[in-house]
């Protein structure tokens, strides 16, 4: 709209002023015609001052008349009884009167003696305010002359009126701007839609580029989360086995090194994870067994467990149906909820820790409810439970839920949470049973 509205004031101004210029020429072409008409008036009335001395008293009037065609006749006078210069006789006549003659002239009949016709449409003859000779239509004209001409006898004043004659303007070049604005307001639109383009790709780079490190830092920041717990528990297994050696209790010691050879396994596991990410490689999709993945968590996680006397049970149909996901994927996302509720029931009556797992299905998707008996979140962790960052513990690095958030995410799942009263926190997930990766 207002591109239409700024080529339509462009298009009024610049036609404006080329139809301004080219009335001005036409007023500049019908004030030399004027001059002009003036002029050869002017010469034919100065003709009856020099003729009257030629006169004869007997001297026939066809004969002058061939000479001087607008003069009618002429008289002499003998008395010398003073008389008015001119006499208005009507029809466009007038007796012009010298001291002992006196001339009837015709004006019609003068201005059709001129060389050529002026076309002007209203030209009229006054003398003093009165008309001699008016042609033409009379009324409000655009453009007006007058001028008196300059006869001692015959001082009349000479006025024209004239209107501009629009069809003979040049149409084509007065419109010639407007195809000419809009061309140049269709290529400065160009420019600037090409301009914004350019930007708006400028500032997808850059974003892309701080996404990207973004990206590295989160996952740096994720594989110190990850990493810390495996590394932990591979560190309290060595420093109890190298105490029950000391303690020349060497028959437990297997048990302990074959739980830190799969505390190693999960931090092999979790690395090719990431490099899957930053190689975009295809994730592995398969069936996951539930019971033995939550199994496998409970074991990677018993020495937290042993530690707080946290009582662990679940509720796992047999004839739950497969869930089709990466297996690694969702044994983060339980992890990282198991070890959130261990840490905080740490400060429960030592027996009254506990976390439970329930799961059901339909037709279209499973759902699994991990619930504690931990004070709950507060109101401001219930809203930013998820976002990168944000930790309710001293020491946390707040990515644990943010990952567990984005895998579910990715998986085309739901994750919810909720503090159940009497009880602690409970996170609802749902999973569809047929799931593609985003």
């Amino acid at each position: 709209m207002v591109k239409i509205v700024s080529w339509l004031l462009l298009t009024l101004i610049s036609s404006a002023g080329l139809a301004t210029y080219f009335l001005q020429q036409q007023y500049e072409e019908k004030s030399a015609d004027f001059r002009i008409l003036y002029r050869e008036i002017t010469v034919k009335l100065s003709q009856h001052d020099a003729i009257i001395p030629l006169l004869p008293e007997n001297q026939d009037a066809q004969e002058v008349q061939k000479i001087l065609p607008q003069i009618v006749r002429w008289r002499q006078h003998t008395n010398l009884e003073p008389r008015r210069p001119i006499v208005l006789e009507g029809r466009g006549r007038y007796w012009l009167n010298f001291a002992q003659l006196s001339l009837l002239i015709d004006l019609k009949t003068l201005l059709n003696t001129l060389p050529e016709t002026k076309p002007f449409k209203h030209l009229t003859l006054r003398w003093n305010n009165e008309p001699l000779f008016e042609q033409g239509e009379a009324g409000s004209h655009y453009w007006r002359w007058d001028k008196t001409i300059s006869s001692p006898s015959q001082p009349f004043v000479l006025a024209v009126g004239d209107d501009p004659h629009w069809a003979v303007l040049p149409w084509l070049t007065i419109l010639a701007p407007a195809p000419c604005w809009a061309l140049l307001l269709y290529l400065m639109s160009q420019y600037q839609i090409n301009k914004r383009r350019r930007d708006i790709a400028d500032l997808r780079a850059h974003y892309s580029e701080l996404t990207r490190l973004n990206t590295m830092g989160e996952l740096a920041a994720g594989i110190v989360h990850e990493l810390n717990q495996p590394l932990t528990a591979i560190l309290s297994y060595n420093q109890t086995a190298i105490r029950l050696m000391k303690q020349d209790q060497g028959s437990q010691v297997p048990a302990l090194l074959d739980a830190a050879v799969v505390q190693i396994k999960r931090i092999d596991t979790l690395l090719r994870q990431f490099r899957q990410r930053l190689d975009s490689e295809q994730t592995d999709y398969q069936p996951v067994d539930l019971r033995s993945l939550w199994s496998r968590i409970i074991t990677l996680l018993d020495n937290e467990l042993h530690s707080q006397k946290v009582r662990v049970s679940s509720h796992i149909p047999d004839n739950l149906p497969p869930l089709f996901a990466p297996p690694l994927w969702i044994e983060q996302i339980l992890h990282n909820i198991v070890s959130n509720a261990i840490q905080a029931q740490c400060e429960n009556a030592p027996g009254s820790a506990w976390i439970t797992l329930h799961a059901t299905s339909d037709d279209v998707g499973m759902t699994l409810t991990l619930a504690d008996g931990g004070p709950g979140l507060t109101s401001q962790a219930l809203q930013q439970v998820f976002m990168p960052f944000f930790t309710t513990r001293a020491h946390g690095i707040g990515l644990g839920m943010a990952l567990a958030d984005t895998l579910v995410q990715r998986l085309n799942g739901k994750i919810e949470v909720a503090n159940v009263a009497g009880q602690g926190a409970r996170f609802t997930l749902w999973f569809p049973l047929t799931t593609q990766v985003e």
